[in-house]
């Protein structure tokens, strides 16, 4: 293995012996057309290494706000199926739309199962008011962080 580098070297050694003066001169590093390829070819790297990593990052971002909504919506979806369905169910078990519906609710609204859809009913209506009041609140943020980055103050005169 040594002896393989050892002949490398000599080569490389031998050849630049070879070459005439006059043909060194006239070679690629001292020629201002290449020097200036090398320097775009290089600068051309730079730039496209700084899109990947700004993409890279705008990527993480999306990813990363994404799951939040989904976590987010997905509790917000659960309260807003609850509110629906007890609803519904409340009307179907507690409230029935009959005459003998009517006279058994004041009976029928102290069970337990119509106590429970009830607390629900009320809860997630809350829960729900509060998440509009969240989403607006954070919107508006936006819209106000925005607004105070591009804001430009008034000269005076």
């Amino acid at each position: 293995m040594i002896n393989m580098r050892k002949n490398r070297t000599k080569k490389t050694e031998e050849d630049d012996k070879s070459v005439p003066e006059e043909l060194k001169e006239d070679s690629n590093e001292n020629n201002p057309e290449v020097i200036q390829e090398e320097n775009s070819t290089n600068y051309n790297k730079i730039v496209a290494g700084q899109i990947y990593n700004f993409s890279i990052t705008i990527y993480k971002f999306f990813i990363k706000t994404l799951l939040v909504i989904l976590k987010s919506s997905g509790i917000y979806l659960l309260w807003i199926c609850l509110h629906y369905f007890s609803a519904h169910l409340y009307i179907k078990f507690c409230v029935p739309d009959t005459i003998v519906g009517f006279l058994m609710s004041p009976f029928m609204i102290s069970t337990p199962h119509c106590q429970g859809l009830r607390w629900i009913v009320y809860n997630s209506t809350g829960v729900i008011n509060n998440m509009w009041i969240l989403i607006g609140a954070w919107i508006y943020s936006i819209i106000w962080i925005c607004n105070k980055d591009n804001h430009v103050e008034p000269t005076s005169l």
